[in-house]
């Protein structure tokens, strides 16, 4: 499902943020990878995405996993370095290990007409390099594919700066529409950026 408002703005404005919201579990990442797939014909990615790490049937954390297949620690239950990080819930996350993985490839890119990020999100967030290069990004118009938490406790300024720009389209994930988004959005933005490329 699509904002009402994003027809209007693909006609007035060139849409240079796709994003994508959903429960947590609806199937997001997924979708994200799916997508890469498909964009990948048509243009040079760049970006991210995260992966549930799992032992015994339990998820013990999160790692990031660049388009290109690198791979890198987020987060961890019980991290067996006992170094202090930052904790989100149950959960030590990697801040340091995150900012080198990411935030070389996090910058205004001509090659990589499309940057993917997944996700924007309170981890992700407790790097305030990688929020201000997803600022940055925002700024310089570099056209991204994001995905974000469908609601927070607290506003997050930089997700609602994104869903309100003018410049962006949201995309709500659920379980009855995730298994046709994959096409809907692969068409919306092949035509909001590389039609006529």
């Amino acid at each position: 499902m699509r904002d009402k408002k994003s027809d209007v703005n693909m006609q007035n404005k060139q849409i240079t943020a796709f994003i994508i919201t959903g429960q947590p579990g609806v199937g997001k990442t997924t979708l994200i990878r799916k997508l890469c797939a498909e964009l990948g014909v048509h243009s040079k990615l760049a970006g991210f995405y995260t992966e549930e790490i799992r032992a015994n049937g339990q998820r013990i954390g999160f790692d990031v996993v660049t388009v290109n297949g690198i791979r890198g620690i987020l987060a961890r239950e019980n991290p067996s370095d006992n170094l202090r990080r930052p904790r989100l819930g149950k959960y030590a996350v990697y801040v340091r290990d995150f900012e080198e993985l990411t935030l070389p490839i996090l910058k205004v890119n001509p090659e990589s007409q499309l940057l993917i990020i997944d996700e924007i999100g309170k981890m992700e967030l407790l790097s305030n390099r990688f929020e201000a290069a997803v600022s940055e990004l925002l700024k310089q118009k570099q056209p991204i594919l994001v995905t974000i938490p469908l609601r927070t406790r607290q506003p997050i300024p930089i997700v609602e700066r994104l869903k309100n720009s003018p410049d962006a389209v949201t995309f709500h994930v659920t379980r009855s529409n995730r298994d046709g988004l994959t096409q809907d959005i692969t068409e919306y933005i092949v035509n909001a950026l590389f039609k006529g490329k």
